[in-house]
């Protein structure tokens, strides 16, 4: 043992070197980035709150008291993103990945828009409506009319799922905005749905048939890329949210025929986003029908998913009679759909370069997560 001590007491000892203080500079900025990283945090989280999201001044933006105490260079740019027409609500995902890419994407500077494209569409949207009042004064059409920013919404969404591989997009609808999306995605022509005005149709002679506002519509959608699509625009009752499960169920079904390799069905993200889902909804009945909430519970669930459905819920202010604050206990319609891990975004439909921003945005989010 004294040998081994003696041993121990030669052999050469190596002290740490004192680490070398890093420069002044240096501290100031990871401390000036974190600072920057904090106050971008807290408006990810209640930024949505504050956006001004209805064009008539009636819904009020909440003031949240971790954003009024903030203040400078830092809250002032992400105060311009986090809460101008634009609400987005995804802080509650558990993935920290997606919320990372999400957060990426809203406050990286924003992608060329084409707003000469926009505006044509926005145009022909407006005639399509008031040729139709004009001409069939009184009748029941259900106008899209105050919400025509859904026409450049769909076209961003199907440019984008066509760079992702689509080939398909099967839709589901209530009234609100049907004869308009027919004509304007789906591809069917204007005499077909004037047509339906006239109750004539010249190679019938059955009569008149279902109402206008419920039939389906096949066509073919021309990307920007010029790539076809195939739109498939499901028949709709009367009764709100009962096409959701049928439509969601002809995407899976389709899936699975482009899928099928022998006795094994591929389901990759490359086959599930042959086919994409749309389903739009009003906000009152997003909020009070419970079929929709039954058929997003599948969604995840291996049996039944079709990698990500894209809802859109046109918010007209009113659900037929009743005011917003009169119609659910939340303060938006869609935060039920909280339940689950899907991004949420608030958009002012007056504002069209961010309705087409955020179609993109939400294309590739399901393109990319199967989401």
């Amino acid at each position: 043992m004294a040998h081994r001590t003696t041993l121990e007491e030669q052999r050469p000892t190596n002290k740490p070197k004192a680490a070398k203080k890093p420069a002044a500079g240096g501290l100031a900025k990871a401390a000036s980035h974190e600072d920057r990283e904090s106050v971008f945090d807290a408006f990810r989280r209640w930024g949505y709150l504050e956006a001004t999201l209805d064009p008539l001044g009636l819904f009020e933006p909440v003031k949240h008291a971790d954003l009024d105490a903030l203040t400078g260079e830092a809250a002032a740019e992400a105060r311009g993103i986090y809460c101008n027409t634009v609400g987005a609500d995804f802080m509650h995902l558990p993935e920290p990945e997606r919320r990372r890419w999400i957060a990426e994407r809203l406050e990286a500077r924003s992608s060329q828009i084409d707003q000469h494209k926009i505006l044509e569409r926005l145009v022909r949207a407006d005639l399509f409506e008031q040729v139709l009042q004009a001409r069939y004064l009184g009748t029941k059409r259900f106008s899209l009319e105050g919400v025509t920013a859904l026409i450049p919404l769909l076209d961003s969404i199907l440019d984008t799922a066509g760079e992702h591989g689509a080939r398909e997009s099967v839709m589901a609808m209530s009234h609100r905005g049907r004869l308009n999306v027919m004509v304007h995605a789906a591809c069917k022509t204007p005499h077909e749905v004037v047509a339906g005005f006239e109750d004539v149709d010249p190679r019938s002679v059955l009569g008149a048939g279902d109402v206008k506002y419920h039939v389906g519509a096949t066509g073919s959608y021309v990307t920007s890329a010029g790539k076809k699509i195939g739109i498939h625009l499901v028949s709709n009752p009367s009764h709100l949210e009962a096409v959701d499960p049928v439509a969601v169920g002809r995407v899976r079904a389709k899936q699975t025929r482009y899928g099928l390799r022998g006795p094994y069905v591929d389901r990759s993200p490359e086959t599930l986003n042959k086919v994409v889902p749309i389903v739009m909804h009003g906000d009152a009945a997003f909020a009070g029908q419970g079929i929709w909430a039954e058929t997003l519970n599948l969604a995840d669930l291996k049996a039944y998913t079709v990698g990500g459905t894209i809802h859109i819920i046109v918010n007209n202010l009113i659900g037929f009679t009743t005011k917003p604050t009169e119609e659910h206990s939340s303060r938006f319609a869609s935060d039920i759909a909280k339940r689950q891990s899907v991004p949420i975004f608030h958009v002012n439909a007056e504002d069209p370069d961010a309705v087409v921003r955020i179609g993109k945005l939400a294309a590739e989010y399901r393109a990319t997560f199967g989401n």
